[in-house]
């Protein structure tokens, strides 16, 4: 059944899509987008469905909703792009580095990075949110994890926003040279490692196995570039969306200033309510039908994570209210399955410190301008949020 609504497009997901999610579940939950060829699933249990069967769903063939203009970019060998066996070879060797034991490690260093953020901001102080205090500490824990300088973390957030916002008129780097750059940039990094290895993660990985034989440099330039650009955009969009629905709940937010023990909890439905990345590409490799609408190998099928994590049959009548204390709140902002987000609970890590040391400090939010999001398709982040942070005194 093809849909109306114009789900290719950036401007769709930069502005307000979830009543449009909404009536999309309700009349037609598996739909066709004839103007790039994509079906749209809007439900949680066929996302569920797609993304545990890779066999049926690859992965290999691109995991962006098609765009008419450029091809569907793979980068092969990357593990976000491989499919079983080799991706479950790959996620194992991987994982070693972001179990709960080793993320937990890392808790003093986080909360070392969002303190010296916070400490420049004086109580009153309007600010640039997103650009100021939410994207400082993800792009600066990536580069603690590869053992980059510290002083590179502006140069990689300038590559990851130019990798994720190519349809952004405001990002002067083209996408391509940013990655062509970045590439060459870890390309050093890796032979440096590989001659005098240290305590960070890609030096473990230079040394690591996968049945008998090492990671080649391809092996290790595709998982840099997947953790910068992944793991530095949907954290700090997290933390910017997490904010503004803490502004617009002030209700909410008063919970979390009385019970600072409820903020794990509020993470995740920060996580469910913003869905910071807002969906996965799969390829039918078989003909399958989904809510009586036929399938065709070959075809793209774009699952709407958003979408999911408002759908009334998994959270209630109250799924598209904010609600810090959800309970249970099965979301899958991560994805789920062979391909959920490797390094979520880094990402949990990073925002619970976040809002533990910001509330603690400027329990007072305010939105003193319009939110302004990078236009694109998976993730529309936050470009510009100008927030005033006070103590209520």
């Amino acid at each position: 059944m093809p849909t109306t609504f114009p789900l290719h497009s950036p401007d769709f997901y930069t502005g307000d899509p979830y009543p449009a999610y909404k009536e999309l579940r309700a009349t037609a939950p598996v739909c066709f987008n004839d103007v790039t060829n994509f079906w749209a699933l809007l439900k949680y249990e066929d996302i569920r469905y797609v993304s545990t069967n890779p066999d049926m769903f690859s992965s290999a063939k691109g995991i962006t909703i098609p765009d008419p203009v450029f091809p569907n970019p793979v980068q092969e060998g990357n593990l976000i792009f491989t499919d079983p066996p080799r991706h479950r070879q790959l996620r194992k060797l991987i994982n070693t580095g972001f179990t709960r034991r080793q993320v937990a490690v890392l808790e003093p260093k986080v909360r070392d990075i969002v303190v010296g953020i916070l400490d420049d901001v004086r109580c009153g102080t309007t600010l640039e949110f997103a650009e100021g205090l939410a994207a400082p500490l993800p792009t600066r824990m990536i580069a603690e994890l590869l053992g980059a300088p510290a002083d590179d973390w502006e140069q990689f957030r300038t590559w990851s926003d130019a990798c994720t916002g190519v349809d952004d008129p405001e990002i002067e780097l083209d996408s391509f040279v940013a990655i062509g750059e970045l590439f060459e940039y870890f390309q050093q990094l890796i032979a440096a490692r590989r001659s005098e290895p240290r305590d960070d993660m890609l030096s473990v990985l230079t040394t690591a196995e996968i049945d008998g034989t090492k990671l080649t440099d391809d092996d290790l330039l595709n998982f840099a570039f997947l953790l910068l650009v992944a793991g530095n955009e949907t954290t700090r969009n997290l933390i910017a969306l997490g904010t503004l629905a803490l502004i617009e709940h002030p209700d909410q937010r008063r919970r979390l200033i009385d019970d600072s023990t409820r903020i794990p909890g509020a993470v995740e439905e920060m996580l469910r309510w913003t869905s910071p990345v807002t969906h996965m590409a799969r390829t039918a490799m078989a003909d399958v039908e989904l809510r009586g609408q036929l399938i065709r190998e070959g075809d793209t099928v774009v699952m709407l994570y958003g979408s999911a994590n408002r759908d009334e049959e998994i959270f209630g009548c109250d799924a598209e209210e904010f609600n810090v204390t959800r309970h249970p709140n099965p979301h899958i902002a991560f994805g789920c399955g062979e391909h959920s987000c490797i390094g979520a609970q880094l990402a949990r890590l990073e925002a619970r410190v976040f809002f533990e040391v910001l509330l603690g400090r400027y329990p007072e939010l305010e939105l003193v301008g319009d939110v302004d999001r990078v236009r694109a398709t998976m993730v529309p982040g936050v470009k510009r949020m100008p927030v005033r942070l006070g103590t209520g005194c």
